[in-house]
Protein backbone atom coordinates (compact mmCIF):
# COMPACT_ATOMS: atom_id res chain seq x y z
CA UNK A 1 0.00 0.00 0.00
CA UNK A 2 2.72 2.59 0.84
CA UNK A 3 4.52 1.78 -2.43
CA UNK A 4 1.31 2.16 -4.43
CA UNK A 5 0.51 5.42 -2.61
CA UNK A 6 3.96 6.79 -3.42
CA UNK A 7 3.59 5.75 -7.05
CA UNK A 8 0.12 7.29 -7.36
CA UNK A 9 1.22 10.46 -5.59
CA UNK A 10 4.14 10.93 -7.97
CA UNK A 11 1.96 10.47 -11.06
CA UNK A 12 -0.79 12.70 -9.75
CA UNK A 13 1.50 15.49 -8.49
CA UNK A 14 3.33 15.72 -11.82
CA UNK A 15 0.11 15.98 -13.82
CA UNK A 16 -1.43 18.44 -11.39
CA UNK A 17 1.57 20.77 -11.54
CA UNK A 18 1.65 20.63 -15.34
CA UNK A 19 -2.09 21.22 -15.79
CA UNK A 20 -2.25 24.03 -13.21
CA UNK A 21 0.75 25.79 -14.73
CA UNK A 22 -0.61 25.48 -18.27
CA UNK A 23 -4.11 26.66 -17.39
CA UNK A 24 -2.80 29.52 -15.25
CA UNK A 25 -0.52 30.78 -18.02
CA UNK A 26 -3.32 30.53 -20.59
CA UNK A 27 -5.91 32.35 -18.45
CA UNK A 28 -3.36 34.96 -17.39
CA UNK A 29 -2.34 35.69 -20.97
CA UNK A 30 -5.97 36.09 -22.02
CA UNK A 31 -6.63 38.36 -19.05
CA UNK A 32 -3.57 40.54 -19.71
CA UNK A 33 -4.38 40.79 -23.42
CA UNK A 34 -7.97 41.82 -22.66
CA UNK A 35 -6.87 44.55 -20.23
CA UNK A 36 -3.57 45.58 -21.88
CA UNK A 37 -4.74 48.93 -23.30
CA UNK A 38 -6.12 50.06 -19.94
CA UNK A 39 -3.06 48.80 -18.05
CA UNK A 40 -0.54 50.52 -20.32
CA UNK A 41 -2.44 53.81 -20.47
CA UNK A 42 -0.75 56.28 -18.16
CA UNK A 43 1.74 53.74 -16.82
CA UNK A 44 5.28 52.56 -17.48
CA UNK A 45 4.57 50.33 -20.48
CA UNK A 46 5.48 46.65 -20.44
CA UNK A 47 6.50 46.75 -16.78
CA UNK A 48 2.87 47.46 -15.89
CA UNK A 49 1.78 44.33 -17.76
CA UNK A 50 4.23 42.21 -15.78
CA UNK A 51 3.07 43.79 -12.53
CA UNK A 52 -0.59 43.24 -13.37
CA UNK A 53 0.07 39.62 -14.30
CA UNK A 54 1.97 39.01 -11.07
CA UNK A 55 -0.83 40.51 -8.98
CA UNK A 56 -3.55 38.58 -10.81
CA UNK A 57 -1.71 35.23 -10.60
CA UNK A 58 -2.78 34.26 -7.03
CA UNK A 59 -6.43 34.99 -7.84
CA UNK A 60 -6.29 32.91 -11.03
CA UNK A 61 -4.47 30.02 -9.37
CA UNK A 62 -6.98 29.96 -6.53
CA UNK A 63 -9.86 29.53 -8.98
CA UNK A 64 -8.08 26.89 -11.06
CA UNK A 65 -6.80 24.59 -8.29
CA UNK A 66 -9.97 22.45 -7.84
CA UNK A 67 -10.47 22.10 -11.60
CA UNK A 68 -6.80 21.13 -12.07
CA UNK A 69 -7.12 18.51 -9.32
CA UNK A 70 -10.10 16.96 -11.10
CA UNK A 71 -8.42 16.80 -14.51
CA UNK A 72 -5.10 15.58 -13.06
CA UNK A 73 -6.84 12.82 -11.10
CA UNK A 74 -8.81 11.72 -14.17
CA UNK A 75 -5.68 11.63 -16.36
CA UNK A 76 -3.77 9.70 -13.70
CA UNK A 77 -6.47 7.06 -13.34
CA UNK A 78 -7.04 6.82 -17.11
CA UNK A 79 -3.29 6.32 -17.57
CA UNK A 80 -3.34 3.48 -15.04
CA UNK A 81 -6.44 1.93 -16.64
CA UNK A 82 -5.02 2.03 -20.19
CA UNK A 83 -1.88 0.23 -19.05
CA UNK A 84 -3.82 -2.39 -17.11
CA UNK A 85 -2.43 -1.26 -13.77
CA UNK A 86 -5.81 -0.22 -12.40
CA UNK A 87 -7.23 -3.67 -13.21
CA UNK A 88 -4.35 -5.30 -11.32
CA UNK A 89 -4.96 -2.99 -8.35
CA UNK A 90 -8.66 -3.85 -8.33
CA UNK A 91 -7.85 -7.56 -8.54
CA UNK A 92 -5.48 -7.17 -5.61
CA UNK A 93 -8.32 -5.83 -3.49
CA UNK A 94 -7.82 -2.08 -3.91
CA UNK A 95 -11.29 -0.59 -3.61
CA UNK A 96 -12.44 2.87 -4.65
CA UNK A 97 -12.05 4.02 -1.06
CA UNK A 98 -8.42 2.88 -1.00
CA UNK A 99 -7.82 4.62 -4.34
CA UNK A 100 -9.10 7.85 -2.81
CA UNK A 101 -6.77 7.36 0.18
CA UNK A 102 -3.82 7.06 -2.20
CA UNK A 103 -4.51 10.57 -3.45
CA UNK A 104 -4.84 12.04 0.03
CA UNK A 105 -1.20 13.01 0.79
CA UNK A 106 -0.90 15.20 -2.30
CA UNK A 107 -4.48 16.49 -2.04
CA UNK A 108 -3.95 17.54 1.59
CA UNK A 109 -0.79 19.42 0.56
CA UNK A 110 -2.70 21.07 -2.30
CA UNK A 111 -5.56 22.04 0.06
CA UNK A 112 -3.06 23.55 2.49
CA UNK A 113 -1.46 25.59 -0.29
CA UNK A 114 -4.90 26.65 -1.53
CA UNK A 115 -5.84 27.82 1.96
CA UNK A 116 -2.62 29.88 2.21
CA UNK A 117 -3.24 31.48 -1.19
CA UNK A 118 -6.83 32.41 -0.25
CA UNK A 119 -5.82 33.60 3.20
CA UNK A 120 -2.63 35.54 2.42
CA UNK A 121 -1.62 35.90 -1.23
CA UNK A 122 -5.03 36.61 -2.80
CA UNK A 123 -6.12 39.31 -0.29
CA UNK A 124 -2.77 41.08 -0.69
CA UNK A 125 -3.18 41.00 -4.48
CA UNK A 126 -6.72 42.37 -4.28
CA UNK A 127 -5.59 45.25 -2.08
CA UNK A 128 -2.71 46.06 -4.42
CA UNK A 129 -4.96 45.97 -7.50
CA UNK A 130 -7.57 48.14 -5.78
CA UNK A 131 -4.91 50.68 -4.86
CA UNK A 132 -3.70 50.66 -8.47
CA UNK A 133 -7.24 50.99 -9.85
CA UNK A 134 -6.91 49.19 -13.20
CA UNK A 135 -8.98 46.65 -15.13
CA UNK A 136 -12.19 47.04 -13.18
CA UNK A 137 -10.54 47.36 -9.79
CA UNK A 138 -11.58 50.56 -7.99
CA UNK A 139 -8.71 52.50 -6.47
CA UNK A 140 -9.30 53.43 -2.88
CA UNK A 141 -12.98 52.45 -2.65
CA UNK A 142 -12.97 48.89 -1.46
CA UNK A 143 -9.77 47.91 0.17
CA UNK A 144 -6.89 50.27 0.61
CA UNK A 145 -8.53 53.67 0.64
CA UNK A 146 -5.78 56.18 0.18
CA UNK A 147 -5.60 59.82 1.23
CA UNK A 148 -8.80 61.75 0.66
CA UNK A 149 -10.90 58.61 0.23
CA UNK A 150 -14.32 58.59 1.91
CA UNK A 151 -15.15 55.53 4.01
CA UNK A 152 -18.37 54.37 5.64
CA UNK A 153 -17.91 52.02 8.59
CA UNK A 154 -19.88 50.71 11.54
CA UNK A 155 -18.52 50.73 15.10
CA UNK A 156 -20.98 49.24 17.57
CA UNK A 157 -24.30 51.03 17.09
CA UNK A 158 -22.62 54.03 15.46
CA UNK A 159 -22.26 54.68 11.74
CA UNK A 160 -19.16 56.69 10.81
CA UNK A 161 -18.36 58.59 7.64
CA UNK A 162 -14.72 59.63 7.51
CA UNK A 163 -12.09 60.94 5.16
CA UNK A 164 -8.50 59.81 5.48
CA UNK A 165 -6.02 62.68 5.41
CA UNK A 166 -2.38 63.08 6.34
CA UNK A 167 -0.89 59.78 7.49
CA UNK A 168 -4.33 58.11 7.27
CA UNK A 169 -3.83 56.50 10.68
CA UNK A 170 -3.71 58.92 13.60
CA UNK A 171 -5.30 61.82 11.75
CA UNK A 172 -8.64 61.85 9.94
CA UNK A 173 -10.51 64.60 8.16
CA UNK A 174 -14.20 65.40 7.66
CA UNK A 175 -15.61 62.94 10.20
CA UNK A 176 -19.36 62.45 10.63
CA UNK A 177 -20.55 60.23 13.49
CA UNK A 178 -24.16 59.05 13.70
CA UNK A 179 -25.00 57.83 17.21
CA UNK A 180 -27.85 55.32 17.27
CA UNK A 181 -29.70 53.52 20.02
CA UNK A 182 -30.08 49.75 20.31
CA UNK A 183 -33.04 49.82 17.91
CA UNK A 184 -31.11 51.76 15.27
CA UNK A 185 -32.79 55.13 15.82
CA UNK A 186 -30.62 58.21 15.35
CA UNK A 187 -29.85 59.98 18.64
CA UNK A 188 -27.13 62.44 17.74
CA UNK A 189 -24.97 63.53 14.82
CA UNK A 190 -21.44 64.87 15.14
CA UNK A 191 -19.64 66.57 12.24
CA UNK A 192 -15.97 67.42 12.72
CA UNK A 193 -13.42 69.00 10.41
CA UNK A 194 -10.70 66.67 11.73
CA UNK A 195 -10.07 63.89 14.24
CA UNK A 196 -6.73 63.08 15.86
CA UNK A 197 -5.88 59.98 17.84
CA UNK A 198 -3.42 60.51 20.68
CA UNK A 199 -2.42 57.35 22.55
CA UNK A 200 -5.74 55.67 21.91
CA UNK A 201 -7.98 58.67 22.57
CA UNK A 202 -9.77 60.49 19.75
CA UNK A 203 -10.23 64.26 19.77
CA UNK A 204 -12.64 65.93 17.35
CA UNK A 205 -11.95 69.50 16.16
CA UNK A 206 -14.35 72.18 14.89
CA UNK A 207 -17.38 70.11 15.85
CA UNK A 208 -21.05 70.61 14.95
CA UNK A 209 -23.27 68.64 17.32
CA UNK A 210 -26.93 68.02 16.52
CA UNK A 211 -29.22 66.60 19.21
CA UNK A 212 -32.12 64.86 17.43
CA UNK A 213 -34.45 64.62 20.43
CA UNK A 214 -33.99 68.28 21.38
CA UNK A 215 -33.63 69.50 17.79
CA UNK A 216 -30.63 71.58 18.89
CA UNK A 217 -27.41 72.41 17.02
CA UNK A 218 -24.30 73.40 18.97
CA UNK A 219 -20.72 74.27 18.00
CA UNK A 220 -17.59 73.15 19.82
CA UNK A 221 -13.94 73.94 19.13
CA UNK A 222 -12.97 70.43 20.17
CA UNK A 223 -14.33 67.50 22.10
CA UNK A 224 -13.23 64.04 23.15
CA UNK A 225 -14.80 61.13 21.33
CA UNK A 226 -14.99 57.92 23.38
CA UNK A 227 -15.22 55.73 20.31
CA UNK A 228 -13.10 52.56 20.55
CA UNK A 229 -12.21 52.57 16.87
CA UNK A 230 -8.47 51.94 16.56
CA UNK A 231 -6.53 53.68 13.77
CA UNK A 232 -5.20 50.32 12.57
CA UNK A 233 -8.77 49.09 12.06
CA UNK A 234 -9.89 51.84 9.69
CA UNK A 235 -8.75 50.37 6.39
CA UNK A 236 -9.68 46.83 7.48
CA UNK A 237 -13.21 47.90 8.36
CA UNK A 238 -13.81 49.19 4.84
CA UNK A 239 -12.50 46.18 2.96
CA UNK A 240 -14.58 43.48 1.33
CA UNK A 241 -14.19 40.13 3.16
CA UNK A 242 -12.51 38.58 0.11
CA UNK A 243 -9.62 41.03 0.65
CA UNK A 244 -9.20 39.97 4.29
CA UNK A 245 -7.51 37.05 5.97
CA UNK A 246 -9.64 34.48 7.72
CA UNK A 247 -8.54 35.82 11.12
CA UNK A 248 -9.71 39.33 10.18
CA UNK A 249 -13.07 38.02 8.96
CA UNK A 250 -13.42 36.04 12.18
CA UNK A 251 -12.93 39.23 14.22
CA UNK A 252 -15.89 40.81 12.42
CA UNK A 253 -18.00 37.71 13.06
CA UNK A 254 -17.13 37.82 16.77
CA UNK A 255 -17.86 41.56 16.92
CA UNK A 256 -21.10 41.93 14.92
CA UNK A 257 -21.34 45.66 15.57
CA UNK A 258 -18.26 46.42 13.48
CA UNK A 259 -17.63 46.47 9.75
CA UNK A 260 -18.93 48.10 6.63
CA UNK A 261 -21.18 45.21 5.61
CA UNK A 262 -23.97 43.13 7.18
CA UNK A 263 -22.93 40.33 9.51
CA UNK A 264 -24.22 37.61 7.17
CA UNK A 265 -21.70 38.72 4.50
CA UNK A 266 -18.80 38.16 6.89
CA UNK A 267 -20.24 34.83 8.00
CA UNK A 268 -20.65 33.72 4.38
CA UNK A 269 -17.03 34.54 3.55
CA UNK A 270 -15.73 32.96 6.74
CA UNK A 271 -17.41 29.70 5.80
CA UNK A 272 -16.29 30.04 2.20
CA UNK A 273 -12.63 30.48 3.16
CA UNK A 274 -12.90 27.23 5.09
CA UNK A 275 -14.84 25.34 2.41
CA UNK A 276 -12.91 26.25 -0.74
CA UNK A 277 -9.71 24.27 0.04
CA UNK A 278 -11.81 21.15 0.65
CA UNK A 279 -13.10 21.36 -2.92
CA UNK A 280 -9.91 19.58 -4.01
CA UNK A 281 -10.83 16.52 -1.96
CA UNK A 282 -14.34 16.65 -3.41
CA UNK A 283 -12.88 16.55 -6.92
CA UNK A 284 -11.10 13.27 -6.07
CA UNK A 285 -14.45 11.84 -4.96
CA UNK A 286 -15.74 12.66 -8.45
CA UNK A 287 -12.69 11.49 -10.40
CA UNK A 288 -12.44 7.96 -9.00
CA UNK A 289 -15.99 6.79 -9.90
CA UNK A 290 -15.82 8.58 -13.25
CA UNK A 291 -12.80 6.47 -14.15
CA UNK A 292 -14.88 3.32 -13.79
CA UNK A 293 -16.86 4.54 -16.78
CA UNK A 294 -13.63 4.56 -18.78
CA UNK A 295 -12.86 1.01 -17.67
CA UNK A 296 -16.29 -0.22 -18.77
CA UNK A 297 -16.85 1.80 -21.96
CA UNK A 298 -13.48 3.30 -22.92
CA UNK A 299 -13.14 6.71 -24.52
CA UNK A 300 -10.69 9.18 -23.00
CA UNK A 301 -12.42 12.13 -24.64
CA UNK A 302 -15.91 11.39 -23.34
CA UNK A 303 -14.65 10.68 -19.80
CA UNK A 304 -12.70 13.92 -19.71
CA UNK A 305 -15.65 15.80 -21.21
CA UNK A 306 -17.90 14.56 -18.42
CA UNK A 307 -15.28 15.56 -15.87
CA UNK A 308 -14.89 19.05 -17.36
CA UNK A 309 -18.68 19.48 -17.48
CA UNK A 310 -19.01 18.52 -13.81
CA UNK A 311 -16.19 20.87 -12.86
CA UNK A 312 -17.84 23.69 -14.79
CA UNK A 313 -21.18 22.99 -13.11
CA UNK A 314 -19.45 23.14 -9.73
CA UNK A 315 -18.01 26.60 -10.47
CA UNK A 316 -21.37 27.90 -11.69
CA UNK A 317 -23.17 26.52 -8.64
CA UNK A 318 -20.46 27.88 -6.34
CA UNK A 319 -20.70 31.38 -7.83
CA UNK A 320 -24.50 31.33 -7.62
CA UNK A 321 -24.69 30.27 -3.97
CA UNK A 322 -22.00 32.80 -3.00
CA UNK A 323 -23.93 35.64 -4.64
CA UNK A 324 -27.18 34.53 -3.01
CA UNK A 325 -25.43 34.22 0.35
CA UNK A 326 -23.96 37.73 0.07
CA UNK A 327 -27.47 39.01 -0.63
CA UNK A 328 -28.70 37.40 2.58
CA UNK A 329 -31.09 35.02 0.81
CA UNK A 330 -29.37 31.87 2.09
CA UNK A 331 -27.91 31.02 5.49
CA UNK A 332 -24.12 31.64 5.35
CA UNK A 333 -23.10 28.04 5.95
CA UNK A 334 -25.39 26.77 3.19
CA UNK A 335 -24.17 29.41 0.73
CA UNK A 336 -20.55 28.46 1.39
CA UNK A 337 -20.73 24.70 1.87
CA UNK A 338 -23.58 23.65 -0.43
CA UNK A 339 -21.49 23.32 -3.66
CA UNK A 340 -18.75 21.24 -2.04
CA UNK A 341 -21.12 19.03 -0.06
CA UNK A 342 -23.51 18.56 -3.00
CA UNK A 343 -20.83 17.44 -5.43
CA UNK A 344 -19.16 15.32 -2.76
CA UNK A 345 -22.50 13.57 -2.32
CA UNK A 346 -22.74 13.08 -6.10
CA UNK A 347 -19.26 11.56 -6.13
CA UNK A 348 -20.09 9.30 -3.18
CA UNK A 349 -23.31 8.21 -4.91
CA UNK A 350 -21.48 7.40 -8.13
CA UNK A 351 -18.85 5.48 -6.20
CA UNK A 352 -21.43 3.47 -4.26
CA UNK A 353 -23.31 2.68 -7.47
CA UNK A 354 -20.08 1.57 -9.13
CA UNK A 355 -19.19 -0.72 -6.22
CA UNK A 356 -22.58 -2.42 -6.47
CA UNK A 357 -22.12 -3.29 -10.15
Amino acid sequence: MPILMLYMSRLFAARFALILAGLAVLVLLLDVMAQSSEIIAGSDGAAALWRYGWLRLPLIISRLIPFSVLIAALLTLIFLARHGELVVMTGAGVSQFKLILMFLPVVVAIAGGHFWIDDRAAPASIRALDAWGVAGFSAGRSSTAGDGAVLWVRAGNDVIRLRRDGDGHNRLGAVSIFHRDEEGNLIERLDAAAAINDHGTWTLYDVSRFDVAGNRLSKLAKMAWPGNLRPSQISTLSRHPKALSISAVWRFVRSPGYGSRPLYVYKTWLNRKLAVPLASLMMILLAVPLTQRFQRHGGVGSTLAIGVAMGFCFFVFDGFTLAVGEAGLLPPWIAAWAPTLTFAAIGAGLGFHGEQR
